[in-house]
């Protein structure tokens, strides 16, 4: 039986949601490892700042950016759980080479393929979901999704930090490498919605097919207003969080003089619990907002980027141990809600047969600029000036900047969703 004309029940999409979460969760805890070993790693091969910031950001996001676009091109026209195998198999391959690494090129080329394969998982989770679940409850079901950021991530920094303690870094990138590839008979079993079922539409790939088809879909993308402030704020959401989470295991060991263990706890604690708070929160309250305002997801996006600033100063000027925990968790609460809603807000301005290419232009924008400058321009002025925390504190001016780019946004989403909505024949409700 074609895949793509199975029918998905309630069942069906419960048991592909959790993969998808399980897949998003792995993919962030070979990401967010790295963090942790950064003092082992710069000790060991003997790296500067800037280079850690090279292999923490550019290495990394570089290639999933540019990996993105094909990605994305490959999810709409394809079965989208070959698609996530591919990936999954290079990444974790990817993660193992890690811990082979001698040199800071070898390690930037092992990053850079992991970097390759996870430029699968969000374009192809997304869009997923997107067949999934209907727009109503959209959003908390890319936040259930989203919810592998915290997992993984905070798993990824206190598993790493206990493992890295008692085994060494390069043995916790061979353990990191094992899970992505147990995952991959559970995502061959995921059934394959039709493109566009949740909203009654069925979409024709072939139609879509080529070069000049792909140029096309960016050209229409970007012809909404909102979408052009929307994709430049996911980039600065990107360069604050990223350069936040990147650098605090190494600021609370360095600065505040933690040891790395018990900096990874504090890290991971705080992604783990603080993340996932952030994302349903962030979610239940956008989608229950917009079933009475479509600005709402936007306007939650808006507001949570501003918060996040006086938690980012707290955490950098307080003298308080208890001060600064409380700061970091909320500050990671508030980064973590916005997450789920940026891609939901392009699933709904984007057609469903083109929103794995909307996401991967998101990737594009989000980490090949955002989580590739954060890490390395905290990085680079904390060689320049001696001090890892005049690095840190180019970050909230990031989240003042997305703040702006959000009100401009909400000028023009009303007219915009509106237009989405008569291209595919939709009644807005």
């Amino acid at each position: 039986m074609d895949p793509k004309k199975t029918t998905v029940s309630t069942s069906h999409a419960a048991y592909g949601l959790i993969i998808l979460l399980l897949i998003n969760s792995v993919n962030y805890m070979d990401r967010y490892v790295v963090s942790i070993l950064l003092p082992l790693i710069k000790s060991d091969l003997a790296l500067s700042d800037t280079e850690l910031g090279l292999i923490g950001g550019v290495a990394f996001t570089v290639f999933y950016a540019v990996m993105a676009l094909p990605m994305g091109w490959a999810v709409d026209r394809f079965i989208r759980k070959y698609v996530l195998t591919f990936g999954i198999f290079i990444w974790s391959l990817a993660t193992a080479f890690s811990g082979l690494a001698s040199s800071f090129s070898t390690f930037f080329i092992a990053r850079a393929f992991t970097g390759t394969g996870e430029s699968s998982a969000h374009p192809s989770g997304v869009s997923l979901i997107g067949d999934y679940f209907s727009q109503k409850v959209r959003t908390i079901a890319i936040a259930l999704f989203q919810i592998g950021v915290p997992i993984g991530a905070g798993l990824g920094i206190i598993l790493g930090g206990i493992l890295a303690k008692n085994l060494g870094w390069r043995s916790t990138f061979y353990i990191y490498a094992i899970p992505g590839i147990l995952l991959i008979p559970f995502i061959l079993f995921m059934k394959e919605p039709v493109r566009g079922s949740s909203e009654g539409l069925s979409i024709d790939k072939k139609a879509r097919a080529g070069f000049a088809g792909f140029i096309n879909t960016v050209i229409k993308i970007l012809s909404s207003k909102t979408l052009i402030y929307h994709y430049a704020a996911t980039a600065l959401i990107m360069f604050g969080s990223q350069g936040f989470n990147f650098w605090l295991p190494t600021y609370l060991n360095r600065v505040r003089g933690f040891e790395l263990e018990a900096a990874g706890k504090i890290a991971g604690i705080g992604m783990l619990v603080g993340g996932f708070v952030g994302a349903l929160g962030g979610a239940i309250v956008a989608d229950v907002w917009f079933r009475k305002n479509k600005k709402a997801r936007l306007l939650v996006q808006t507001w949570a980027a501003l918060l996040t600033v006086p938690f980012m100063l707290l955490t950098l000027l307080t003298t308080s141990t208890p001060i600064m925990i409380t700061s970091i968790f909320f500050a990671i609460i508030l980064f973590v809600a916005m997450f789920p809603i940026l891609s939901a807000i392009i699933a709904d301005l984007v057609e469903p047969g083109d929103r794995g290419v909307g996401m991967a232009l998101l990737l594009l924008l989000q980490t090949g600029i955002g989580f590739s400058l954060g890490p390395l321009v905290v990085g680079a002025i904390s060689d320049a000036s001696g001090s890892l925390v005049s690095g840190l504190f180019v970050l909230p001016i990031a989240s003042i900047l997305v703040f702006i780019l959000g009100i401009l946004g909400l000028r023009h989403i009303l007219e915009d969703y509106e237009r989405v909505m008569a291209r595919t024949g939709r009644a807005s409700r």
